[in-house]
């Protein structure tokens, strides 16, 4: 086999065309060029979340058209290094892994069974798997899939409750209606969807749309969803991801502070809104700095502070966007003295006693 130094080298050894998403906060399509830079530690992987590259890899072989049954996809999380490139090492040895099955088994059993028990592979949960497939089947222009036909018949059924009949709608239905709204004009569907239909269709509705831009229209819903009466922390945990691509939105200002309460006290549904605006809309951090210093005031508030504390601090600090604010927050004079030890208990070592 010929020497190998990067994915894409391994790909082309296999006879396979390789095209890449990230799947980590968001499901994104890389662009060949993104991909030479980063396999090659040119540029830092683009889309770090967790300081990992979160990839789908779908292999089409080179002489096979691009129907689903001629594909294979590989989900991997590579560790990124310190810079945010690319761990050349951890990369170099998941070559090797799936290089020693292809020579032992030949490649096209290797490549299909390749990532069995590797350490580097990984299964999306099944919303996020509904997703991808959604977007791969639309940008490889295949219809979508048949449970999108039963969601639009749900929906655009004016004369009945959306309480009735949505039982039996398929996740990956509205994971299709969310890929293909913009280019087949589904927003009055998604609307009528996020402002009327049961919690157990619109939060599954919200976590597909949060991988898509939302429309002008769609932030207008959401925000208006966000101060109704029955909005709760829990709900806007979800109802936020809808339009986690968005900027900032000013009509969420004041529910979402008013959601998020006194800086004393934070209940398990408030962290539960805080760990979704950490994880899919660090940018609203960034633009809202009061915001950052609240959510970090409220956890080092609550009884398990260093729980909470530690893992929503660590996830801040590694993502570029927050980093800095964070770090602003995290010492500035004006912290609270429960920040204050919050922070110093960061920086203490655990006291283990041997026995």
């Amino acid at each position: 086999m010929q020497n190998i130094e990067s994915l894409s080298d391994l790909f082309d050894a296999v006879g396979c065309k390789a095209t890449f998403y990230d799947v980590g906060r968001y499901i994104t399509k890389i662009t060949p060029q993104q991909v030479v830079q980063f396999d090659k530690k040119q540029q830092i992987y683009p889309y770090s979340f967790r300081k990992q590259a979160w990839l789908a890899c779908v292999l089409t072989q080179s002489s096979g058209d691009n129907s689903a049954t001629n594909q294979v996809i590989w989900f991997l999380r590579l560790p990124l290094d310190e810079s945010g490139c690319l761990n050349l090492g951890t990369r170099d040895h998941f070559i090797k892994t799936i290089v020693d099955k292809i020579m032992h088994k030949g490649t096209e059993q290797g490549v299909q069974e390749a990532l069995e028990d590797n350490p580097y592979a990984f299964q999306p949960d099944q919303d996020r798997l509904a997703s991808f497939h959604a977007i791969l089947a639309r940008d490889l222009k295949q219809p979508a899939s048949e449970y999108l036909d039963a969601v639009l018949t749900y929906l655009r059924n004016a004369n009945a409750s959306l309480g009735d009949d949505w039982q039996n709608l398929g996740v990956q239905g509205l994971a299709d209606l969310a890929a293909r709204n913009e280019k087949a004009g589904y927003e009055k569907e998604v609307i009528r969807a996020l402002c009327s239909a049961p919690d157990d269709v619109r939060f599954p509705l919200c976590h597909a749309l949060e991988h898509h831009l939302p429309s002008s229209a769609v932030v207008k819903a959401v925000s208006n969803e966000m101060t109704d009466s029955s909005a709760t922390p829990a709900s806007a945990s979800h109802l936020i991801r809808a339009i986690a691509r968005s900027d900032f939105p000013n009509d969420l200002f004041i529910p979402l502070f008013t959601m998020l309460g006194d800086i004393t006290d934070c209940s398990d549904e408030q962290l539960e809104l805080i760990a979704a605006l950490v994880s899919k809309c660090p940018h609203w951090l960034t633009a809202q700095g009061q915001l950052l210093r609240i959510i970090l005031e409220k956890l080092a508030h609550r009884d398990d502070a260093q729980l909470g504390f530690k893992h929503i601090v660590a996830e801040l600090t590694q993502q570029p966007e927050t980093r800095q604010a964070c770090w602003n927050i995290l010492r500035s004079p004006h912290a609270s003295a429960a920040l204050q030890k919050a922070v110093a208990d960061l920086f203490t070592p655990s006291t283990q006693t041997l026995q």
